[in-house]
C-alpha cells in the first residue's frame, strides 16, 4: 500500500484503506478494494479528501502499520467530535453522551495496545470536516499515542494514584477530544480574527480554554476537564488558561495537559490558521528548537518524536540525487534517516503493481544522501538530527517504558 495525494491518483487504482465523508467522518464513502474512476477522483478532490491509500501487492507489508479496526474507531471518534461541537453551537450541550465518548476512547486505546506496530502517526487517516474538527481528531489520536508511549513516565508523574490507574490514558483521550470545545462558544468575529492572523495573544480567543472547562466541569473526570482548561499552559510558565485562572509551570501542570499541549502545538504547526499546510518534518523541527522547545516537557517531546516520524511509512520521497522511494520504516534516534524502498518515478505510477528497486537504510548511508522532497514539499533544508537537549536514549527508555 502507498499513500498518494488525491490529485495524483489514477483511474484503476484500488483503495487499500476506506474513505470517509469529511463532513461526517463516521460515514463510509468508499470501501477497501474500490477501483477509482476519473469521476470519483474528481469528486474526492471536490470533497477535500487530501490523500488516499492505494494498494500495490509488492508493498503489502506496509499494511502492518495500518490497522483498519483502529481507523474505523478513529472515524467514530471524529464523528463524535463533529456532533459534539455542532450540539454546543446549537446550545444543546446538556444532552451530550459523555459515556459514549469514554467508550469510544477506551476501544481506540485497546486497539492501539493490541496492534503496537500500528501505533505511529501516519498523517491524517481521517479527514474530519472543517479545520477545528480535523484538528481535534488529530490531537486526540496523537495524545493517545504519546500517552501509551509514556506509560512509565505517567506512573512516575502520578505517584498519588495507584500505578495501574496512573498508566490509564482514557481520560487523557477524553480531554484531548474535548480540548477545543470552548472554541465553539466564541463569537464569530473572534474566530475570524484568529483564522486571519493566527494571533494567540488575543485575550478574547484565549478565553476558549476557560469556556470549555466550565462547559465540561462536573460532567467528565477531573483530569479530563483539567486538560481542557490547561492545554495552553506551558512548561516554562508561559501560556494561559483564561482570565480567571492562574498560570502554572513545570510539574504543577498535570501530565495529561502537558501531553495535549504538545499534540495541539504540533498539529497547529502542520496546519497554521493563516497559511497552507506544512510538512511534518518542519513542524517537528520547530517543536525541537528554541524558542518552542522550552515551552514543553522534554519527555513529552521525546514521545512525540518516537510516534511521529518526519517521514512516515507509506510516504513518497525523492532523494537529493533524484531517486524516488517509498518510506517503509523509521529510526527514532535518527529521525530524518528512514528506511526506504526505491521505486520508479511516482508521476508514472499506474494501477499495475509497482516494480521495486533496492532497499536503503539512510542511517547507514553517507550524509551526502538525504531526503530532499516529501509529499510535494522541498524538505532538504529541514532535516535534523535528534537534539541533544532531549533525554538521552537510556533515560528516554526508562521514562517511556519503566
Amino acid at each position: 500500500m502507498l499513500r498518494i495525494e488525491t490529485r495524483n491518483a489514477k483511474p484503476g487504482m484500488t483503495l487499500a484503506l476506506p474513505v470517509q465523508l469529511p463532513q461526517a467522518p463516521s460515514r463510509l464513502l468508499l470501501r477497501v478494494g474500490y477501483k477509482l474512476t476519473g469521476q470519483t477522483i474528481n469528486k474526492l478532490a471536490e470533497l477535500r479528501v487530501r490523500t488516499l491509500w492505494v494498494g500495490y501487492p509488492s508493498l503489502s507489508f506496509l499494511g502492518e502499520v495500518v490497522n483498519q479496526d483502529t481507523v474505523r474507531t478513529q472515524s467514530v471518534v471524529a464523528g463524535q467530535i463533529t456532533k459534539t461541537f455542532e450540539a454546543v453551537q446549537q446550545q444543546s450541550s446538556a444532552k451530550l453522551p459523555y459515556h459514549l465518548y469514554t467508550r469510544s476512547i477506551s476501544k481506540l486505546v485497546h486497539q492501539l495496545i493490541s496492534h503496537p506496530q500500528s501505533a505511529v502517526f501516519l498523517g491524517d487517516l481521517i479527514d474530519a470536516g472543517d479545520d477545528l474538527m480535523r484538528h481535534s481528531s488529530s490531537v486526540t489520536y496523537l495524545s493517545l499515542l504519546m500517552g501509551l508511549k509514556l506509560e512509565g513516565y505517567l506512573v512516575r508523574e502520578r505517584r498519588h494514584v495507584d500505578p495501574a490507574r496512573a498508566a490509564e490514558v482514557v481520560n487523557l483521550g477524553l480531554g484531548a477530544m474535548l480540548h477545543d470545545v470552548g472554541m465553539t462558544l466564541l463569537p464569530e468575529a473572534v474566530h475570524e480574527r484568529f483564522e486571519a492572523s493566527g494571533d494567540e495573544s488575543d485575550p478574547a480567543w484565549r478565553e476558549h480554554t476557560a469556556l470549555g472547562y466550565r462547559l465540561v466541569r462536573g460532567k467528565i473526570s477531573a483530569t479530563a476537564a483539567s486538560t481542557v482548561l490547561h492545554h495552553h499552559q506551558h512548561y516554562d510558565g508561559s501560556g494561559f488558561a483564561g482570565a480567571d485562572f492562574p498560570i502554572m509551570r513545570h510539574k504543577r501542570i498535570h501530565i495529561f495537559s502537558r501531553i495535549v499541549t504538545v499534540a495541539d502545538q504540533f498539529d497547529r504547526l502542520r496546519f497554521p490558521p493563516d497559511r497552507p499546510g506544512q510538512p511534518t518534518v518542519w513542524a517537528l523541527r520547530c517543536m525541537l528548537e528554541a524558542p518552542l522547545f522550552h515551552r514543553y516537557d522534554p519527555h513529552v517531546l521525546d514521545a512525540l518524536l518516537a510516534v511521529v516520524p518526519p517521514y512516515a511509512p507509506g510516504s513518497l520521497v525523492t532523494l537529493n540525487d533524484g531517486r524516488h522511494a517509498v518510506v517503509i520504516d523509521h529510526h527514532p534516534q535518527r529521525p530524518c534517516r528512514p528506511i526506504i524502498q526505491l521505486i520508479p518515478d511516482p508521476s508514472s505510477l499506474t494501477q499495475d503493481d509497482l516494480p521495486l528497486g533496492p532497499m536503503l537504510d539512510l542511517a547507514e548511508q553517507a550524509p551526502s544522501v538525504f531526503v530532499a522532497q516529501c509529499d510535494g514539499f522541498d524538505v532538504g533544508d529541514l532535516n535534523f538530527e535528534r537534539p541533544k537537549i532531549l533525554p538521552q536514549p537510556q533515560d528516554a527508555v526508562s521514562a517511556l517504558s519503566a
